[in-house]
């Protein structure tokens, strides 16, 4: 018998005499058995996580660079599952992410607080809730009660809720968020009345827009005449009407931002900061708001119903819809609701005009940004959005979020600045006249030039004062430009 065997013969007598032949069987016994039921228990959670990932949420997770294919891979998600949703790192970059909301939520709340710097885009053309920013400066409005500005302004849409659609709105259904800090008053609204949402933020925009309006207007009557002005507002004090608008470096205003309506516009989820800033957005300590019971997570439940466009459901969904006060309507949702979404994220842009020379005389300004887009609006007005650029001649700096257009009157042979910003409202940069050469080719070929615009890129605005004022027209071509980054 060779060395190795004897050894091995010999540790196998010593541990049968040790430990005896039949603790050794049982102990083999035994492992057998762990080894049974450690293989049953991992098939029975393998067969769970099967089952969560077919009835639970997708665990689709993409990034992308640019908002346009971000979109598009949400458009083409299952169902309405899939959301868009915007990630701002410190390094000053952003990336797109779609996923299914929830997945969102579980990855987002792992980050660090002060990296929770999240928006959600609201794509242009899908449903919504009722959504408002509201905000003033404090030092500038010592006296002001933002608690009770919140509850008169929820009260009055409630009201007008009611008054158009019949659907009963109360405070228990408004989800109120604050970011107020020692310098700002800041709060996000969400209306969550059962089964309504306004057609898109269009819709939203303009009945925002227009309920605001009869407030400023109702204060410019006297008080044996508001009633027939607006029978809703009159049911409300005039002192508690009036507290509504805030001092600003412009003047009186309501502290309402009306400019938060455009297309594919971002806004701030629950729990996210702005970027360098630690004003996270958190449940209001006045705020009423009942959360569906449904939800057995409540922070999860908060941040869901914190979302503007999400779509959980559309079974019995109604959709508003408001053209003016003389068109109001209320639709069952359907597929084809979602047709014009479809073609808004799938239209091509353009990032030429048929005027290469005024093109490069508009780059030459906006070194070294780059055109986004350019827009022909009727024969002669020209409007570039941009990439990299966001200087305003009104503030004097490039604008921290919001994006600046460009608008080329090709009548008057001009080239003029407006913004996005809601505080740069009615700006107007000091036009600056085209280059000789290109004046004289417009002078010279004006016929041939603007019969060679395509038809399809016409707009039904023709005068450059439309185009000056079009930010505050929610109706607008222009109202509604995939801005570069506008956020909230």
């Amino acid at each position: 018998m060779k060395a190795h065997q004897k050894i091995n013969a010999i540790g196998k007598l010593a541990k049968n005499t040790f430990y005896g032949k039949k603790l050794i069987e049982s102990h083999a016994q035994h492992e057998s058995r762990v080894k049974e039921l450690s293989s049953s228990l991992q098939d029975r959670e393998d067969k769970k996580i099967k089952r969560r990932r077919l009835l639970g949420p997708s665990e689709f997770w993409g990034e992308y660079w640019r908002q346009q294919e971000a979109l598009l891979v949400a458009d083409q998600g299952s169902s309405n599952s899939m959301h868009t949703f915007v990630l701002q790192y410190d390094q000053g970059y952003r990336k797109f992410i779609v996923a299914h909301p929830e997945i969102y939520w579980l990855v987002d709340e792992s980050r660090p607080k002060e990296e929770r710097c999240s928006y959600e885009v609201i794509p242009d053309g899908s449903p919504c809730h009722l959504y408002f920013d509201l905000e003033f400066t404090k030092d500038l409005n010592p006296t002001s009660d933002g608690s009770k500005m919140t509850k008169t302004l929820i009260d009055v849409f409630c009201a007008y809720f009611l008054e158009h659609w019949g659907f009963p709105c109360r405070r228990s259904d408004v989800l109120s968020l604050d970011s107020t800090t020692d310098v700002k008053f800041s709060r996000h609204l969400v209306f969550h009345v059962k089964n309504v949402m306004f057609k898109n933020n269009k819709h939203t925009g303009r009945f925002v827009k227009a309920i605001c309006s009869s407030i400023r207007q109702s204060l410019l009557v006297d008080n044996t005449k508001r009633s027939s002005a607006d029978n809703i507002l009159s049911h409300f004090p005039r002192g508690d009407l009036a507290e509504l608008f805030v001092n600003t470096m412009k003047g009186k205003q309501l502290f309402v931002d009306e400019g938060v309506y455009t297309r594919n516009r971002h806004f701030r989820i629950y729990k996210s900061t702005k970027l360098g800033k630690n004003s996270h957005l958190t449940v209001s300590d006045d705020s009423e708001y009942i959360l569906n019971s449904t939800h057995k997570n409540k922070e999860l439940g908060l941040f869901l119903d914190s979302l503007i466009s999400y779509l959980p459901s559309t079974k019995n969904l109604i959709l508003l819809e408001y053209q003016d006060k003389n068109s109001i309507d209320a639709i069952k949702y359907s597929k084809e609701c979602l047709s014009q979404r479809q073609v808004c994220v799938r239209t091509e842009k353009k990032t030429e005009s048929p005027y290469p020379e005024i093109d490069k005389f508009i780059l030459d300004i906006v070194k070294p940004g780059k055109i986004r887009e350019v827009k022909v609006m009727n024969d002669d007005i020209l409007l570039y959005t941009f990439t990299d650029h966001r200087y305003c001649a009104n503030i004097g700096r490039p604008h921290k979020s919001n994006g600046v257009y460009w608008i080329v009157d090709l009548h008057s042979q001009v080239a003029f600045q407006k913004c996005y910003d809601y505080d740069c409202t009615g700006f107007k940069s000091v036009p600056r006249k085209l280059p000789e050469k290109i004046c004289f080719e417009l002078d010279k070929e004006t016929d041939i030039l603007l019969s060679s615009i395509p038809d399809t890129q016409y707009c039904s605005s023709r005068q450059t004062d439309n185009v000056v004022i079009l930010e505050d027209d929610a109706d607008s071509e222009l109202a509604n430009i995939d801005l570069p980054a506008s956020i909230t």
